[in-house]
């Protein structure tokens, strides 16, 4: 696309901004009659200033929205909100590789997320992981779809498979020789309250049982799981579920979301990454 015509099109929204036409927020984007339409370019720049002050907040792939859809990338409603954003990916990334450079030289590394949606994330680990495997699970079928068409443009080192993870994880995995990164990130659905925070024992499905899912498969691979978590966390699941690692550390990012900041609990289990705590 033109960048004559893509400023047509930003302009176009700002018009609109002043024609009557809905806020943009959390509560339109997931509207059932909303949620799984494809965005146009104005809308995604609407969807930044109506939630964020900066038409440019849905930046995917290392690009700006006027970039990634000139790249011939497009995104449902709902992707637009519920996607990691570049800024915590290379975030999440960042920390992803802090724990990584603890491993032993030479180690190969395989990325596995069991919810990969936009696969931002998994995109953006990986850009800090040169040379690892990316494997991703989407099991709605008009999410997959979009997102195979978009990594497949961007050339992106991830297979993406279609279908419960849960189910597939036998059938796809990565080699036993490798250590495993795991990002973790399920629908939070109403495990997210106003009054008490997250729950990560009550997502979609419970953390908790992911982690069985991927211990069950790599018991004798060392594991960094990755969970996406919220600024403000219900403390007994959180307690519960760091118990479960033999290290563990919480990060939230100063970085802007729909309902709040976000960050991620890192956790290792057969992965010795005491060291990574000395490095931040």
């Amino acid at each position: 696309m033109h960048e004559g015509k893509i400023r047509l099109l930003i302009a176009k929204g700002a018009a609109m901004a002043d024609a009557g036409i809905p806020r943009y927020d959390r509560d339109f984007l997931l509207n059932p009659a909303k949620r799984d339409q494809i965005v146009e370019l104005w809308e995604v720049e609407k969807f930044g200033r109506d939630s964020f002050g900066d038409p440019g907040a849905v930046s995917l792939y290392g690009m700006t929205p006027a970039q990634w859809h000139a790249r011939g990338v497009r995104i449902l409603a709902r992707t637009a909100l519920e996607a990691v954003r570049d800024p915590l990916g290379n975030r999440i990334g960042e920390d992803v590789a802090r724990v990584a450079a603890t491993a032993p030289p030479g180690s190969a590394f395989g990325v596995v997320d069991p919810f990969a949606g936009s696969c931002n994330a998994l995109f953006w680990i990986l850009q800090h992981l040169p040379g690892a495997e990316g494997l991703g699970f989407e099991f709605e079928q008009v999410i997959f779809d979009m997102t195979a068409r978009n990594i497949a443009s961007l050339g992106a080192p991830i297979r993406l498979l279609r279908g419960d993870y849960s189910k597939l994880l036998d059938q796809h995995r990565c080699p036993g020789t490798h250590r495993i990164v795991a990002f973790l990130a399920p629908p939070w659905a109403d495990a997210l309250s106003a009054q008490a925070g997250l729950d990560l024992g009550r997502t979609k499905p419970p953390i908790g049982r992911i982690v069985d899912d991927l211990e069950r498969i790599y018991s004798s691979n060392p594991i960094l799981y990755v969970t996406e978590v919220h600024e403000r966390l219900v403390p007994g699941p959180l307690a519960a579920l760091r118990s479960r690692f033999e290290w563990s550390e919480l990060n939230v990012y100063d970085i802007p979301g729909p309902t709040g900041r976000h960050g991620v609990l890192l956790g290792t289990k057969r992965w010795r990454a005491s060291d990574a705590a000395t490095a931040r």
